[in-house]
């Protein structure tokens, strides 16, 4: 794919085979789909339904970089039987960023391709109240731009355990997720990646169909290869169901240990539609 450079008025950027590719698949994983019998609002890695998310991402990042990542998603389950299910993801980001690269004018916007992700996990509600899932999470380098992606091909495991908490109300949980990143290919010019990075999720259900979530992401990391540094946000997601099938939310973070840098800042939309 051939990406554009943008001044701050947005200019179409040239896109071809590979969105035209990503789409396609996006609609694939969409054709067969069924909706959880329980309700959700899609904040549970073991309950994740079948849907379509579109995510818009602001970031602030060293440098007086500004980020804008726009992410269409789709999640599909597969169910199995006995409690048993197949849980997949696919993300196909796109990026809009002013990070000089290569001789370009600072404040220059770039947008291109970002790395594709592609994830299951198989899932075990083994009881009303605990469920657990681990799988394989793929990171492919398909970023049009260096300063896109991360240059690599990142595979490594991803698992959650959960706990229902109808003690505070209906549909409220406790979680923790954690996955492994680290590359297993890409450019030798490029630093290697082996980092964990983890979550423990606390769902409240309110009323009028609101939620909040604390530490919705998986942002609480710690770098290997750099000392074991760590960085620790403080993660907060608001977000109300409008109806059986659509939920908006709000997602902000901010960091409070930066050893290891992420970013300065983040801002998430998200909208979800199910099927």
């Amino acid at each position: 794919m051939r990406s554009c450079t943008m001044t701050p008025l947005f200019r179409v950027c040239k896109t071809t085979r590979p969105l035209t590719f990503c789409w396609l698949a996006c609609i694939a994983l969409a054709v067969r789909v069924f909706a959880d019998d329980v309700p959700n609002n899609g904040e549970d890695f073991t309950r994740l339904p079948a849907r379509f998310d579109f995510r818009y991402r602001f970031e602030e990042k060293a440098g007086d970089v500004a980020q804008d990542t726009f992410i269409p998603r789709i999640d599909r389950p597969f169910r199995l039987g006995d409690g048993w299910k197949i849980s997949t993801r696919l993300d196909v980001p796109f990026i809009l960023s002013d990070k000089a690269l290569g001789g370009s004018p600072p404040g220059n916007y770039h947008f291109g391709f970002d790395d594709v992700l592609v994830q299951a996990a198989l899932i075990d509600e083994f009881s009303k109240r605990w469920a657990a899932g681990i799988g394989p999470r793929l990171v492919l380098d398909t970023a049009s731009q260096e300063q896109f992606g991360s240059g690599k091909t990142q595979l490594g495991p991803i698992g959650a355990v959960r706990c229902f908490l109808p003690e505070i109300s209906e549909g409220s949980f406790a979680e923790v997720i954690v996955r492994y990143d680290c590359d297993i290919a890409g450019s030798s010019e490029r630093s290697h990646i082996s980092r964990i990075r983890w979550s423990p999720p606390v769902n409240i259900s309110l009323p009028q169909d609101w939620f909040v979530t604390l530490f919705p992401s998986q942002d609480i990391a710690v770098n290997f290869l750099d000392g074991s540094k760590w960085f620790f946000p403080l993660d907060l997601l608001v977000g109300k169901n409008l109806s059986s099938k659509t939920a908006v939310s709000l997602e902000a973070s901010v960091p409070i240990v930066k050893d290891y840098d992420l970013y300065d800042f983040k801002l998430e939309a998200r909208f979800s539609f199910t099927f």
